[in-house]
């Protein structure tokens, strides 16, 4: 944990720091010989940049793997930051839907910490600085990350792999263990299957030895992916039983499918 309570810091691989805040969202630091790369932004609340100048005192840079609320809220307190060229629009967008939501149903969350006033809590504009898609390649010194292009939860989403440590970062499109998140006003079903395809592949090239995610701890099984990619595929081609029904949530009813090791949050908006 960090010092407040609110961050807490873990080692995964060799110059790899997956940083967890509020117990629940995650951000990743991949440290280079001569830079420093923090992915994802998190809610904002506490000071990330701080903490990761605390653990690496080379450049930082900052960018983001899809601009949903709660990835951003840190991408501010960096000069500008890079994202995905569908997503540049977003990073002044306004997020107080999403910030109240969350303040409002925190419940049994980690405790705010001590400075944090939930009723001015906002997230403000970042700046854009540089595009990040498939194709691209963030040289640190010592070692690479490789950007592909993997639309489905969000048309500006981007997953990456570190050529030395063998780690994936997938955003919110791969979740071990929990949702796969259709639901959101962003999902479209037709995309998320090439999406996991394309990931498929990269695992298969590569020795990937963890699939990280903005909500679950690093994953040492890469053959989730392709787990993931069959059951999305039939339930688009209508092959799985009638879901659960979730009712009224934020983004109206929702279907869910269950899945052994992931489920399922989809509604009509993402069968699109």
């Amino acid at each position: 944990m960090s010092p407040e309570g609110w961050f807490r810091v873990e080692e995964i691989a060799p110059g790899t720091f997956q940083i967890t805040e509020g117990g629940r969202w995650k951000m990743f630091l991949f440290i280079g010989d001569k830079k420093a790369l923090l992915v994802d932004g998190g809610m904002g609340i506490g000071n990330l940049r701080a903490l990761c100048e605390s653990l690496t005192a080379l450049p930082l840079k900052h960018i983001l793997t899809h601009t949903h609320w709660d990835h951003v809220g840190s991408a501010h307190l960096w000069d500008s930051v890079g994202v995905h060229p569908n997503g540049k629009d977003n990073l002044a967008k306004d997020y107080s839907e999403g910030c109240q939501n969350l303040v409002n149903n925190w419940g049994d969350g980690l405790p705010f910490p001590p400075d944090f006033v939930p009723g001015e809590y906002t997230i403000p504009p970042a700046v854009f600085g540089w595009e990040i898609k498939e194709g691209d390649t963030i040289d640190l010194g010592g070692r690479k990350l490789s950007v592909w292009d993997t639309p489905g939860h969000s048309p500006c989403s981007i997953s990456l792999l570190d050529d030395k440590e063998g780690v994936l970062i997938t955003g919110d499109l791969v979740k071990p263990l929990q949702p796969l998140y259709l639901q959101v006003p962003t999902a479209v079903l037709s995309d998320y299957g090439p999406s996991l395809r394309k990931l498929e592949q990269v695992a298969a090239e590569n020795e990937v030895k963890w699939v990280c995610s903005g909500h679950t701890d690093a994953f040492p099984d890469a053959s989730i992916i392709g787990e993931m990619a069959v059951f999305i595929e039939e339930l688009e081609a209508g092959k799985h039983d009638p879901p659960r029904k979730m009712k009224g949530g934020r983004w109206g009813d929702i279907d869910v499918y269950q899945s052994t090791r992931f489920s399922v949050w989809i509604n009509d908006n993402a069968r699109k």
